[in-house]
């Protein structure tokens, strides 16, 4: 029996940042010509941002993140991720995890739903704006009907430039007939599941979930 297959939404490489290699300034005082003085040194940490995380159940889903990643490298499940996932994830600060992508865990870079070459970076633009302003032009039925249901779609020449990306990322794992949509973003979930306009092709879970639905099929 295959594997399942899960595409990996871009929060998930967020909150699986957890080992920052910093330097952390401290006042030390030293004796220099029969005189004291105070000066700053540095010292190298490592700093997990999710330790500063407020709301304790996104803590605890966040910390299930290096299990699903080992489940990966068992070959219980399959990650896949498309490169505009990947291109948003450089945009978030605190990527540089010595931990590496995701733990470290093994995924494929599928598809799209279209044939497409553009020019992700170069000349005067932005790249968010030229990310945007690609995503914005595809009159693909499906992405539209994504888009309204992500709430991506607020009026005819108004979309959210996150939601839009909720939308794509969704498009791409139905595409790729994954059985799951990983993510940590719990206002989707809640936006998708209350939603009774369109019936998603793709199962979204959260991490505690999609463990849930490993075990169970050992």
């Amino acid at each position: 029996m295959r594997p399942p297959k899960v595409y990996i939404d871009t929060s998930v490489l967020k909150f699986s940042a957890t080992q920052l290699p910093r330097l952390r300034p401290r006042q030390q005082k030293i004796n220099w010509g029969g005189r004291v003085h105070e000066i700053t040194v540095h010292d190298f940490v490592d700093i997990n941002p999710n330790d500063f995380i407020e709301n304790p159940e996104l803590k605890a889903e966040a910390e299930l993140l290096p299990e699903l990643a080992e489940a990966g490298k068992r070959g219980q499940l399959k990650y896949v991720i498309q490169m505009e996932t990947l291109f948003e994830s450089w945009g978030i600060p605190n990527m540089d995890s010595a931990t590496g992508r995701f733990y470290g865990a093994p995924y494929e870079t599928v598809d799209a739903p279209i044939k497409y070459g553009r020019v992700i970076a170069g000349g005067l633009d932005d790249p968010k704006d030229m990310q945007f302003e690609f995503l914005a032009n595809i009159k693909s039925k499906r992405f539209v009907e994504l888009q309204k249901i992500t709430g991506a779609y607020q009026g005819e020449g108004n979309l959210n430039r996150n939601q839009l990306l909720d939308a794509f990322h969704l498009w791409c794992a139905e595409h790729n007939k994954c059985d799951y949509f990983l993510t940590l973003d719990f206002k989707l979930i809640r936006v998708l599941r209350q939603s009774h306009e369109l019936q998603l092709e793709v199962q979204v879970v959260r991490p505690s979930e999609l463990l849930a639905a490993v075990k169970g099929t050992r």
